[in-house]
């Protein structure tokens, strides 16, 4: 539960910043906050729960999935193009899905 929980925590903090640019601090960007650190939140802990009898490969590439997305949407809050942030989240998860995957087959029961 403390994965899940701080990932979501930094990341419900991290967007509304990224987002203000410099601003003040209002009600909209604190509402992007808790909204996407809930959802990063939920989807860490649904990913953490998956069966261990399930494919390495398919585990792999739902973490790399939600690494990637995550990290895109971050990326597209500092008004970057959305060519820039798809590249960037691309990359972000395929390197999450290869890694995992790696993880996955090195410590298989």
């Amino acid at each position: 539960m403390a994965v899940p929980i701080s990932l979501g925590i930094l990341y419900g903090i991290w967007a509304p910043f990224i987002q203000r640019h410099g601003s003040p601090l209002n009600a909209l960007q604190i509402t992007l906050g808790v909204v996407s650190g809930l959802a990063v939140a939920v989807l860490v802990f649904a990913l953490m729960r998956l069966p261990k009898t399930m494919p390495p490969e398919l585990r792999a590439m739902a973490f790399g999935v939600v690494a990637g997305v995550s990290v895109g949407f971050l990326h597209s809050l500092t008004y970057a193009s959305v060519l820039r942030s798809s590249g960037i989240g691309l990359t972000v998860g395929v390197a999450s899905a290869v890694a995992t995957f790696y993880y996955f087959h090195t410590r298989e029961d």
